[in-house]
Order: C-alpha cells, then structure tokens, then sequence
C-alpha cells in the first residue's frame, strides 16, 4: 500500500537562474529546502539557480506556468519549440535482476514522509507523499518514462516504490530538454534493507514443504533482515514445520505465537504462510478464533499469502455438507471463495504434484494481461505469451467463486488466486488482500533449498521461471489494493 501524504511546509521561492534553458518563474535561489532534507546542504556547489544545479542545454521559449516553491518544481525547464526533459529507466527487484511491473517512480517536491509498519487501511487512491511534481509507473518490461515536468539538475530526487517498498535515490544529472536514459541497476532497484530505504514488515512462517525465506534471499533481502520478532529486522521468522533456528544461533518463535494475537499479526504489512506439508497439521490445528483473527487483521489492511495446506484459512463451514463431515475443518468467517473438491469425492487431485505441467495465465483483466507480457519479457514463457511451466503444483482451488480472481490455472485448478477485503465493503474501499497458492518455489529439486538452520540450508542459484511468476505475484500483493478490472495507474501529481 502507499504511504500516506505527510506533507512538510512548502520552502519560499526567489527569482533568478544561470544560463541554459530559461525556468518556470520563480525558479532559481538557494534551494536549501531540498538539499537539506536530502543530506546534501554544503556538499554540492551553490549558485543561482541553487545548490549543485548545472543548467547546461540550448535555450528557447519563455518561461511559463507557476512555480510556488523552492524546491524542484522551481528547477522545471521551460522547451518550448524543443524537446521535452524526459528521465528513461527499468526498475529492477532488490536483487538488480528482475525488472518490476507496477512500481511508482516520482520526483517528490518535499521531504517524503516516514512509513509506519502494519497494517493500515489504504487503496490505490491515498496519496503518496513527497508531494510529486511528476509521475509514472513501470510496464510489463519494468521500464517508466517520466516526460512531464521533469526537474533538471544535479543530483534530482527520485521515488521508486511499491505499496511499503520505498527507496529515494538522486539521478546524478537529469539535462534540460533533452532524454536522459539511466541503465545501472544498482541505482533502479528496490532496498535491500533498511539502510537503502524502506521494506515492509513481513512475518514468515515456514514450512516443511517450502523454504519461502531462501527464496526472499533470492529476491535480494540482505541477511541481516531476517530476525525474530524482538530483533530490527524487516523479515520475522516463525517455526511451525520448517527451518526453526538460525545458523549463527537462536530459534524461531512458534507461529502459535503470532496466530493467537491479533495484536501480533497487526504489527505486519504481509503474511507469508509457507506449506506445512501437512494436512492434518493445518486442517486440525488451525482455530476457529485464529481464522477469525486472520479476517480482522485482512479487513484493515493487511495481506496474506497462503501456500497450498493453508487453504485451512478459508474453509470450515461453507463447503458441501458432504465435506465437511469428512474433512472437519474448524469454521472460518470467510465465504465460500472457491471450491477445492467435488462433493463426496476426496480422492480428487488437483494439480501436479512432482511433475512439470504446462499452465495458462488469465488474461482477460489488465493485471493478468500485464502479468502475460511480464512472464514473456523475462523469459518465463517460453512455449508462448501467457504459457507458463510450473512444477510440484498440489491441492490448488478447483475452481474461484466471485469475487475472487483466479491469475493461473490448468484444465484441474488454480493455483494462484486473489480477493480484497473487507469483503462487506464497496470494491473502491476495500484495502486488504489474501491469495491462496498452490505452487511452491523453494522445493529441493527446483532450488537446491533444504530445511536447516537459516540461511545455511538456502542456495544461491538464478531465478526459476517458476520463482519469476511468483515474484511478479508477491510484489503485486504488496501492491496498494486496487479493483481487478482497472489498469493502475501513477501516483497523483500535486499541482
């Protein structure tokens, strides 16, 4: 979700600039507003058209429109007759690999605020802060073109994020009236951690059948994230069937731990739930008061992913009678939002579990097509637009209900599918989000992970195609909330 417009006074505008591109008026001055809160104030060169601003380029035009700030806004060339000041790049996962769907890119004009941890009731339509003079968002090849009232200068601030994924970097020179193309990604990248910037606050419960915290090393979170809930990481590891401690020493707290509190899961943006590898593990020792924990903490914000025996979650008590005498699922407060076998038939196997099996994306919501061209642009798909392999897929949905949003699926289920929440409120105010998955990524014979003290147990192999779809997911559901039949669109532009 995007944090929330905390916005700091506005700095006093003076007259004036050096050569080259004439400003919009009022453009020039000292700039100090932003060169402090930038760390900058006495390192860069000051002049008149402020602190470290080399305005090179041919002239052309008068200058036009207002500029009622000291800051950025007042360093907007004015190209007239000529072309426009554009900024060019890919946005790429924290690793530097991956290049990123959907992540916001902007040039804020103040201080971008603080993001608190946990879940917070926001959408798509809540402000970024920072006050933005211009905006854009990645394509389906990670790559953004800002061509509107971009600043030029030394050292311009840049806003990359992604729901609580925040990094604020400096373009080391955006020229005037011209295209500037930026190609390191060290410098277009999500943080690694919190001395890069901002990261969610997740808590990972692993699992005997998936060692999901291998495959966030593989998404490029430094080490020193992961701690227990007590330490200052980003990335809180629970025990309930996997890896239980750390290979420096330490255990994991159990994940009864964080399912009995609500207060507990509330200190979280996401919920990772890896597979237990056992049925009668969730099915049994899921609570009715956990599920219903699981659904407060959705409804005001927050997000979970639940990996394949976690479908516990969602089931008990709106299922066919017939299996729910069988099955026994403690009562969840959530409706019907698929359905995971035919009545009375509990040898139904849906997916394929071991093998490779070919499956297709949704591509009838912009999101899944955009997911479509992703997977083809990273060379995931190579059998096809929309085509992806996946292996190991076991017990995903048989089939969604409304409103949830199937992404993938294969003539026996879906394994990867979406609602929002609160499911009682209009789709424009709902806020949170839970998928339920039937595909695994740190299995041993795609990644070479095993179960052991973390991060001892986790190889550093390149990114399966499998991990790749899964990457694109996950960035999605820390994603502001948005309705599927839209296209996203860039933060707001504060005029």
């Amino acid at each position: 979700m995007l944090a929330a417009a905390l916005l700091v006074p506005a700095f006093g505008c003076s007259a004036g600039s050096e050569g080259g591109a004439p400003m919009k008026p009022g453009a020039g001055g000292s700039g100090s507003g932003i060169a402090g809160w930038l760390g900058l104030a006495g390192a860069l060169s000051s002049g008149g058209s402020g602190p470290g601003i080399s305005l090179g380029g041919a002239a052309g035009g008068s200058p036009v429109g207002p500029c009622d700030s000291d800051g950025w806004r007042c360093k907007i060339a004015d190209c007239t007759g000529q072309s426009p000041t554009t900024v060019r790049a890919t946005v790429y996962d924290p690793a530097g690999v991956t290049p990123l769907y959907n992540v916001a890119v902007y040039v804020p004009n103040e201080q971008v605020a603080p993001i608190a941890p946990g879940a917070t009731c926001e959408t798509c339509a809540t402000p970024v802060s920072g006050s933005p003079i211009t905006s854009a968002l990645t394509n389906a090849r990670g790559e953004f073109v800002l061509d509107k009232d971009v600043p030029a200068g030394l050292n311009v601030p840049l806003v990359i994020q992604v729901g609580k994924w925040r990094r604020v970097i400096q373009l080391p020179e955006v020229k005037p009236c011209q295209e500037n193309t930026f190609t390191d990604a060290e410098l277009m990248r999500l943080p690694r951690n919190q001395a890069e910037g901002d990261l969610p606050k997740i808590a990972l419960v692993t699992g005997d059948a998936d060692a999901l915290e291998c495959y966030l090393r593989r998404v490029g979170i430094s080490d020193s994230e992961f701690t227990n809930p007590d330490g200052a990481g980003r990335v809180n590891l629970y025990e309930d069937t996997g890896a239980a401690s750390y290979e420096a020493g330490g255990n994991f707290p159990a994940a009864t731990s964080l399912w009995d509190s609500l207060d507990a899961m509330k200190r979280y943006d996401i919920l990772l739930f890896a597979c237990s590898g056992s049925d009668d593990a969730t099915r049994e020792g899921i609570t009715a008061e956990q599920k219903a924990s699981l659904k407060t903490y959705l409804d005001g914000g927050g997000r979970a992913f639940l990996e394949h025996y976690h479908d516990t979650w969602l089931r008990g008590g709106n299922e066919d009678a017939s299996l729910e005498a069988e099955l026994m699922y403690q009562k969840t407060p959530f409706p019907a939002m698929a359905t995971w076998l035919p009545p009375g038939d509990f040898d139904y196997q849906a997916g394929h579990p071991g093998a490779f099996a070919p499956y297709t994306v949704d591509v009838s919501f912009p999101k899944g097509q955009d997911f479509a061209d992703w997977l083809q642009f990273v060379g995931a798909s190579p059998s096809g637009l929309g085509k992806v392999e996946l292996y190991d897929v076991k017990h995903p949905a048989m089939s969604t209900l409304p409103p949830s949003q199937g992404w993938i699926s294969d003539g026996t289920g879906v394994p990867y599918f979406s609602f929002n929440t609160p499911l009682e409120s209009a789709p424009e105010a709902q806020c949170g989000r839970v998928v339920h998955t039937g595909i695994h990524v740190g299995v041993e014979k795609l990644s070479d992970d095993k179960s052991a003290p973390f991060p001892g147990g986790c190889a550093s192999n390149p990114m399966t195609a499998q991990e790749k779809a899964l990457e694109f997911l996950l960035f999605d559901l820390s994603s502001c909330v948005m309705t599927t039949d839209e296209k996203p669109r860039p933060p707001v532009v504060v005029k």
